[in-house]
């Protein structure tokens, strides 16, 4: 489903959610997990679900359930995730992971809410690992976006990853 804007927003809001969405990826990239924290809306849902691939001729009805999801978070799950990988413990990150993200394609889409925007964005995460091993992830993002005072907080994302298998052994990454 496309969204259509309302009305264009303003360039400065544009700017500054995009900047916000850099933001994030820098904080993350150099796991400042409380600076990524403090981007979120006491309300985050934030969540990736399973998708299933079909056909195109395929015409059979959506399954009654759903696929069902990855990760369905709210902001005190993701702190326990956050904590988990700050507790030393999280074999698969120690040493840690040398992670880049890169993102590209950013849309920002005017919404009822004088003060919230819908950012349709791409991410590309690079992983390597201390053996040697590189995966390169790419997703589509759907996030909501709320100004606060001169802060914007992430409200909602969803994450759509492009893989059919996940060319990864975990995800402790955050998208």
């Amino acid at each position: 489903m496309l969204d259509r804007p309302l009305s264009p927003p303003p360039v400065e809001v544009i700017v500054a959610v995009t900047q916000a969405l850099h933001c994030e990826a820098r904080l993350l990239d150099n796991e400042d997990f409380d600076g990524w924290l403090a981007m979120l809306d006491e309300d985050i849902c934030y969540r990736m679900e399973l998708k299933s691939r079909r056909f195109r001729a395929d015409r059979s009805p959506p399954l009654p359930v759903g696929p069902g999801v990855i990760f369905n978070e709210d902001l005190g799950r993701l702190k326990l995730r956050v904590d988990r990988l700050k507790s030393g413990f999280v074999w698969a990150e120690d040493p840690p992971n040398f992670i880049r993200r890169a993102i590209s394609n950013v849309e920002v889409v005017a919404r009822p809410a004088e003060n919230e925007v819908r950012v349709h964005s791409v991410l590309i995460m690079h992983r390597n690992r201390i053996d040697g091993t590189t995966r390169v992830l790419t997703a589509a993002r759907t996030d909501l976006w709320r100004g606060e005072g001169q802060a914007w907080l992430l409200v909602a994302r969803d994450i759509v990853l492009d893989h059919s298998v996940l060319p990864d052994s975990n995800l402790n990454a955050f998208f």
